[in-house]
Protein backbone atom coordinates (compact mmCIF):
# COMPACT_ATOMS: atom_id res chain seq x y z
CA UNK A 1 0.00 0.00 0.00
CA UNK A 2 1.51 3.33 -1.09
CA UNK A 3 1.27 6.46 1.02
CA UNK A 4 0.75 9.70 -0.80
CA UNK A 5 2.14 12.93 0.57
CA UNK A 6 4.02 16.08 -0.34
CA UNK A 7 6.99 15.57 -2.63
CA UNK A 8 8.79 18.73 -1.45
CA UNK A 9 10.94 17.97 1.65
CA UNK A 10 10.10 21.36 3.19
CA UNK A 11 6.38 20.78 2.72
CA UNK A 12 6.72 17.34 4.29
CA UNK A 13 8.45 18.77 7.37
CA UNK A 14 5.78 21.48 7.64
CA UNK A 15 3.06 18.81 7.44
CA UNK A 16 4.73 16.81 10.21
CA UNK A 17 5.03 19.90 12.40
CA UNK A 18 1.35 20.63 11.95
CA UNK A 19 0.37 17.23 13.35
CA UNK A 20 -1.85 16.51 10.34
CA UNK A 21 0.45 13.99 8.67
CA UNK A 22 -0.87 10.40 8.43
CA UNK A 23 0.34 8.09 11.20
CA UNK A 24 2.34 5.97 8.76
CA UNK A 25 4.36 9.00 7.61
CA UNK A 26 4.90 10.07 11.23
CA UNK A 27 6.24 6.61 12.08
CA UNK A 28 8.56 6.70 9.06
CA UNK A 29 9.84 10.07 10.29
CA UNK A 30 10.31 8.66 13.80
CA UNK A 31 12.41 5.82 12.39
CA UNK A 32 14.42 8.16 10.16
CA UNK A 33 13.24 6.32 7.03
CA UNK A 34 11.80 9.20 5.02
CA UNK A 35 13.65 9.91 1.73
CA UNK A 36 15.19 13.20 2.97
CA UNK A 37 18.69 14.60 3.27
CA UNK A 38 20.36 14.27 6.72
CA UNK A 39 19.33 17.71 7.96
CA UNK A 40 15.72 17.45 6.79
CA UNK A 41 15.53 13.92 8.18
CA UNK A 42 16.53 15.28 11.61
CA UNK A 43 13.99 18.08 11.25
CA UNK A 44 11.29 15.49 10.54
CA UNK A 45 12.45 13.39 13.50
CA UNK A 46 12.31 16.36 15.88
CA UNK A 47 8.86 17.26 14.55
CA UNK A 48 7.44 13.96 15.86
CA UNK A 49 9.48 13.75 19.06
CA UNK A 50 6.51 15.05 21.07
CA UNK A 51 3.88 13.28 18.96
CA UNK A 52 0.53 12.56 20.60
CA UNK A 53 0.86 8.93 19.52
CA UNK A 54 2.89 7.12 22.19
CA UNK A 55 4.51 4.66 19.79
CA UNK A 56 5.60 7.40 17.39
CA UNK A 57 7.08 9.57 20.16
CA UNK A 58 8.85 6.61 21.77
CA UNK A 59 10.30 5.46 18.45
CA UNK A 60 11.48 9.00 17.65
CA UNK A 61 13.25 9.25 21.01
CA UNK A 62 15.02 5.92 20.45
CA UNK A 63 16.10 7.01 16.95
CA UNK A 64 17.42 10.31 18.27
CA UNK A 65 19.44 8.57 21.00
CA UNK A 66 20.96 6.28 18.38
CA UNK A 67 21.94 9.20 16.13
CA UNK A 68 25.73 9.85 16.18
CA UNK A 69 26.63 13.04 18.10
CA UNK A 70 28.70 14.40 15.21
CA UNK A 71 25.61 14.31 12.99
CA UNK A 72 23.60 16.22 15.60
CA UNK A 73 26.41 18.75 16.01
CA UNK A 74 26.60 19.21 12.23
CA UNK A 75 22.86 19.92 12.18
CA UNK A 76 23.28 22.59 14.88
CA UNK A 77 26.20 24.31 13.15
CA UNK A 78 25.16 24.10 9.49
CA UNK A 79 21.59 22.84 9.32
CA UNK A 80 19.99 26.23 10.09
CA UNK A 81 17.97 24.84 13.02
CA UNK A 82 15.02 26.66 14.59
CA UNK A 83 14.93 27.71 18.21
CA UNK A 84 12.38 25.05 19.13
CA UNK A 85 14.49 22.34 17.46
CA UNK A 86 17.53 23.40 19.47
CA UNK A 87 15.43 23.32 22.62
CA UNK A 88 14.35 19.74 21.92
CA UNK A 89 17.94 18.67 21.28
CA UNK A 90 19.14 20.40 24.44
CA UNK A 91 16.60 18.53 26.55
CA UNK A 92 17.12 15.14 24.91
CA UNK A 93 20.89 15.02 24.33
CA UNK A 94 23.52 14.64 27.03
CA UNK A 95 26.51 14.71 24.69
CA UNK A 96 28.81 17.61 25.75
CA UNK A 97 29.96 18.26 22.17
CA UNK A 98 26.36 18.67 20.96
CA UNK A 99 25.40 20.81 23.95
CA UNK A 100 28.42 23.07 23.44
CA UNK A 101 27.40 23.71 19.83
CA UNK A 102 23.85 24.49 20.98
CA UNK A 103 25.17 27.00 23.53
CA UNK A 104 27.28 28.68 20.84
CA UNK A 105 24.47 28.79 18.26
CA UNK A 106 23.24 32.31 17.52
CA UNK A 107 19.56 31.36 17.26
CA UNK A 108 19.30 29.47 20.55
CA UNK A 109 16.49 30.80 22.75
CA UNK A 110 17.03 32.23 26.22
CA UNK A 111 14.66 29.60 27.65
CA UNK A 112 16.93 26.86 26.29
CA UNK A 113 20.02 28.51 27.77
CA UNK A 114 18.25 28.92 31.11
CA UNK A 115 17.52 25.18 31.13
CA UNK A 116 21.12 24.32 30.26
CA UNK A 117 22.60 26.86 32.67
CA UNK A 118 21.19 24.92 35.63
CA UNK A 119 22.46 21.52 34.47
CA UNK A 120 25.46 21.56 32.10
CA UNK A 121 29.08 21.05 33.09
CA UNK A 122 32.43 20.99 31.32
CA UNK A 123 32.89 22.70 27.95
CA UNK A 124 29.19 23.62 27.43
CA UNK A 125 29.28 25.45 30.77
CA UNK A 126 32.56 27.18 29.88
CA UNK A 127 31.13 28.27 26.52
CA UNK A 128 28.11 29.77 28.25
CA UNK A 129 30.24 31.68 30.76
CA UNK A 130 32.49 32.93 27.94
CA UNK A 131 29.53 34.55 26.14
CA UNK A 132 29.54 37.57 28.45
CA UNK A 133 27.55 39.73 26.05
CA UNK A 134 24.60 37.33 26.31
CA UNK A 135 24.94 37.04 30.09
CA UNK A 136 24.84 40.82 30.44
CA UNK A 137 21.78 41.04 28.19
CA UNK A 138 20.02 38.28 30.20
CA UNK A 139 21.12 38.48 33.88
CA UNK A 140 18.86 35.53 34.75
CA UNK A 141 21.41 33.29 33.01
CA UNK A 142 24.05 34.32 35.56
CA UNK A 143 21.71 33.45 38.42
CA UNK A 144 20.85 30.09 36.80
CA UNK A 145 24.54 29.24 36.36
CA UNK A 146 25.25 30.13 39.99
CA UNK A 147 22.47 27.69 41.00
CA UNK A 148 24.13 24.87 39.02
CA UNK A 149 25.64 22.32 41.47
CA UNK A 150 28.21 21.41 38.79
CA UNK A 151 29.54 24.99 38.52
CA UNK A 152 33.32 25.03 38.83
CA UNK A 153 35.10 27.26 41.31
CA UNK A 154 36.68 29.24 38.48
CA UNK A 155 33.31 29.61 36.76
CA UNK A 156 31.72 30.85 39.97
CA UNK A 157 34.50 33.40 40.42
CA UNK A 158 34.11 34.75 36.87
CA UNK A 159 30.34 35.02 37.25
CA UNK A 160 30.61 36.74 40.62
CA UNK A 161 33.06 39.25 39.17
CA UNK A 162 30.71 39.89 36.25
CA UNK A 163 27.76 40.36 38.59
CA UNK A 164 29.75 42.68 40.83
CA UNK A 165 31.15 44.75 37.97
CA UNK A 166 28.01 45.34 35.96
CA UNK A 167 25.01 44.93 38.24
CA UNK A 168 25.87 45.40 41.90
CA UNK A 169 27.99 48.50 41.24
CA UNK A 170 25.20 49.92 39.12
CA UNK A 171 22.69 49.27 41.90
CA UNK A 172 24.97 50.99 44.42
CA UNK A 173 25.42 53.92 42.07
CA UNK A 174 21.68 54.39 41.74
CA UNK A 175 21.24 54.10 45.51
CA UNK A 176 23.96 56.73 46.02
CA UNK A 177 22.27 59.03 43.51
CA UNK A 178 18.94 58.58 45.29
CA UNK A 179 20.57 59.44 48.64
CA UNK A 180 22.22 62.51 47.15
CA UNK A 181 18.89 63.62 45.69
CA UNK A 182 17.24 63.24 49.10
CA UNK A 183 20.03 65.20 50.79
CA UNK A 184 19.76 67.97 48.20
CA UNK A 185 16.01 68.13 48.73
CA UNK A 186 16.46 68.36 52.51
CA UNK A 187 19.10 71.05 52.11
CA UNK A 188 16.76 73.05 49.90
CA UNK A 189 14.00 72.86 52.54
CA UNK A 190 16.31 73.81 55.45
CA UNK A 191 16.31 77.53 56.48
CA UNK A 192 19.46 79.42 55.52
CA UNK A 193 21.52 81.13 58.30
CA UNK A 194 20.89 84.86 58.76
CA UNK A 195 24.49 85.75 57.96
CA UNK A 196 27.82 84.20 57.25
CA UNK A 197 28.89 85.25 60.76
CA UNK A 198 26.55 82.59 62.15
CA UNK A 199 29.35 80.14 61.54
CA UNK A 200 32.16 80.36 64.06
CA UNK A 201 35.81 80.25 63.20
CA UNK A 202 36.09 76.71 64.57
CA UNK A 203 33.20 75.55 62.43
CA UNK A 204 34.86 77.13 59.39
CA UNK A 205 37.99 75.09 60.04
CA UNK A 206 36.03 71.85 60.46
CA UNK A 207 34.02 72.55 57.34
CA UNK A 208 37.22 73.24 55.43
CA UNK A 209 38.71 69.93 56.51
CA UNK A 210 35.63 68.04 55.40
CA UNK A 211 35.52 69.84 52.09
CA UNK A 212 39.17 69.00 51.55
CA UNK A 213 38.54 65.25 51.88
CA UNK A 214 35.04 64.59 50.60
CA UNK A 215 35.54 65.60 46.95
CA UNK A 216 38.52 63.23 46.61
CA UNK A 217 36.53 60.23 47.88
CA UNK A 218 33.47 61.17 45.87
CA UNK A 219 35.51 61.68 42.69
CA UNK A 220 37.15 58.25 43.08
CA UNK A 221 33.75 56.62 43.57
CA UNK A 222 32.30 58.37 40.55
CA UNK A 223 35.32 57.45 38.46
CA UNK A 224 34.91 53.77 39.38
CA UNK A 225 31.19 53.85 38.62
CA UNK A 226 31.82 55.63 35.34
CA UNK A 227 34.34 52.98 34.27
CA UNK A 228 31.86 50.20 35.10
CA UNK A 229 29.14 51.87 33.03
CA UNK A 230 31.62 52.43 30.18
CA UNK A 231 32.61 48.75 30.00
CA UNK A 232 28.96 47.68 30.27
CA UNK A 233 28.08 49.94 27.33
CA UNK A 234 30.88 48.34 25.28
CA UNK A 235 29.52 44.83 25.97
CA UNK A 236 26.01 45.85 24.95
CA UNK A 237 27.17 47.61 21.78
CA UNK A 238 29.42 44.75 20.66
CA UNK A 239 26.66 42.25 21.39
CA UNK A 240 24.59 43.82 18.61
CA UNK A 241 27.37 43.73 15.98
CA UNK A 242 27.78 41.32 13.09
CA UNK A 243 30.90 39.17 12.78
CA UNK A 244 32.30 41.50 10.10
CA UNK A 245 31.76 44.57 12.25
CA UNK A 246 33.45 42.87 15.22
CA UNK A 247 36.49 41.95 13.11
CA UNK A 248 36.83 45.52 11.86
CA UNK A 249 36.58 46.82 15.42
CA UNK A 250 39.21 44.31 16.55
CA UNK A 251 41.73 45.97 14.25
CA UNK A 252 40.97 49.60 15.12
CA UNK A 253 39.21 49.52 18.50
CA UNK A 254 40.33 50.57 21.95
CA UNK A 255 42.03 48.45 24.61
CA UNK A 256 38.69 47.90 26.38
CA UNK A 257 37.00 46.84 23.14
CA UNK A 258 39.82 44.40 22.34
CA UNK A 259 39.46 42.79 25.78
CA UNK A 260 35.76 42.16 25.12
CA UNK A 261 36.27 40.98 21.54
CA UNK A 262 39.11 38.54 22.25
CA UNK A 263 36.71 36.30 24.20
CA UNK A 264 34.11 36.13 21.40
CA UNK A 265 32.86 32.63 20.57
CA UNK A 266 34.01 33.14 16.97
CA UNK A 267 37.78 32.58 17.02
CA UNK A 268 38.27 34.68 13.87
CA UNK A 269 37.41 37.75 15.93
CA UNK A 270 39.97 36.83 18.59
CA UNK A 271 42.61 36.25 15.91
CA UNK A 272 41.86 39.71 14.51
CA UNK A 273 42.43 41.17 18.00
CA UNK A 274 45.88 39.55 18.15
CA UNK A 275 46.70 41.06 14.73
CA UNK A 276 45.83 44.59 15.84
CA UNK A 277 48.79 46.97 15.50
CA UNK A 278 47.74 48.78 18.66
CA UNK A 279 47.92 45.72 20.91
CA UNK A 280 50.42 46.01 23.78
CA UNK A 281 52.49 43.33 25.49
CA UNK A 282 50.55 43.91 28.71
CA UNK A 283 47.31 43.13 26.85
CA UNK A 284 48.85 39.93 25.50
CA UNK A 285 49.80 38.90 29.03
CA UNK A 286 46.23 39.50 30.22
CA UNK A 287 44.87 37.49 27.26
CA UNK A 288 47.23 34.62 28.10
CA UNK A 289 45.70 34.52 31.58
CA UNK A 290 42.08 34.42 30.36
CA UNK A 291 40.37 31.04 30.59
CA UNK A 292 37.61 31.50 28.06
CA UNK A 293 39.60 31.83 24.83
CA UNK A 294 39.67 29.50 21.85
CA UNK A 295 42.74 27.20 21.94
CA UNK A 296 43.92 28.68 18.65
CA UNK A 297 44.50 32.06 20.35
CA UNK A 298 46.83 30.53 22.94
CA UNK A 299 48.75 28.91 20.07
CA UNK A 300 49.05 32.23 18.26
CA UNK A 301 50.45 33.88 21.38
CA UNK A 302 52.94 31.04 21.93
CA UNK A 303 54.09 31.22 18.29
CA UNK A 304 55.02 34.89 18.52
CA UNK A 305 58.75 35.34 19.18
CA UNK A 306 58.23 38.94 20.19
CA UNK A 307 55.59 38.16 22.83
CA UNK A 308 57.39 35.09 24.15
CA UNK A 309 60.48 37.17 24.93
CA UNK A 310 58.60 38.44 27.97
CA UNK A 311 58.97 35.92 30.82
CA UNK A 312 55.64 36.99 32.32
CA UNK A 313 53.79 35.85 29.18
CA UNK A 314 55.56 32.47 29.27
CA UNK A 315 54.71 31.97 32.93
CA UNK A 316 51.10 33.05 32.42
CA UNK A 317 50.60 30.51 29.62
CA UNK A 318 52.04 27.72 31.76
CA UNK A 319 49.90 28.64 34.78
CA UNK A 320 46.67 28.82 32.76
CA UNK A 321 44.82 25.45 33.04
CA UNK A 322 42.98 26.11 29.76
CA UNK A 323 46.17 26.24 27.69
CA UNK A 324 46.71 22.88 25.91
CA UNK A 325 49.49 20.67 27.31
CA UNK A 326 51.38 20.61 24.01
CA UNK A 327 51.82 24.38 24.38
CA UNK A 328 52.57 24.69 28.09
CA UNK A 329 54.79 21.59 28.54
CA UNK A 330 57.73 22.77 26.36
CA UNK A 331 57.62 26.15 28.10
CA UNK A 332 58.54 24.63 31.49
CA UNK A 333 62.26 24.74 30.56
CA UNK A 334 62.06 28.53 30.35
CA UNK A 335 60.79 28.98 33.91
CA UNK A 336 62.94 29.93 36.86
CA UNK A 337 63.32 27.52 39.78
CA UNK A 338 60.94 29.51 41.97
CA UNK A 339 58.32 29.50 39.20
CA UNK A 340 58.66 25.73 38.77
CA UNK A 341 57.88 25.28 42.46
CA UNK A 342 54.72 27.33 41.94
CA UNK A 343 53.67 25.05 39.08
CA UNK A 344 54.22 21.95 41.22
CA UNK A 345 51.98 23.36 43.98
CA UNK A 346 49.20 24.50 41.63
CA UNK A 347 46.49 21.81 41.84
CA UNK A 348 44.49 23.47 39.05
CA UNK A 349 47.11 22.36 36.53
CA UNK A 350 47.23 18.98 34.78
CA UNK A 351 49.11 16.28 36.68
CA UNK A 352 51.44 15.65 33.72
CA UNK A 353 52.51 19.31 33.81
CA UNK A 354 53.17 19.26 37.55
CA UNK A 355 55.06 15.95 37.32
CA UNK A 356 57.24 17.29 34.50
CA UNK A 357 57.97 20.43 36.50
CA UNK A 358 59.04 18.27 39.47
CA UNK A 359 61.38 16.19 37.28
CA UNK A 360 62.89 19.32 35.76
CA UNK A 361 63.44 20.81 39.21
CA UNK A 362 65.16 17.60 40.37
CA UNK A 363 67.48 17.67 37.35
CA UNK A 364 68.48 21.26 38.09
CA UNK A 365 69.42 20.38 41.66
CA UNK A 366 71.92 17.74 40.55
Amino acid sequence: METSGPSNPEDLVILLRSGRAPREIRLFAARGLLPLDPHDSLRALLAVLRDSDTETASTARETLRATPPDRLAAFVTSGTPRGDELDLLARESDDPFVLEEIVRCRVVDDRTLLFLARTVSGRPQEAMIANQARLLARPALIEALLENPALTGEGGRLLSELQEEFFEKEARRRAAEARRAEEDAEAARAPEPESAEALGEEDDLELGDEEGEAPETEDASREEEGESLFIGAIYRRIGLMTVGEKINLAYVGSKEERRVLVGDTNKLIGIAVLKSRAISINEVESFAAMRNLDEELYRRIAQSREWMRKPAVVLTLVRNPRVPIDISLPLLKRLATRELRGVIRDRNLASVLRTSARKLLTQRRR
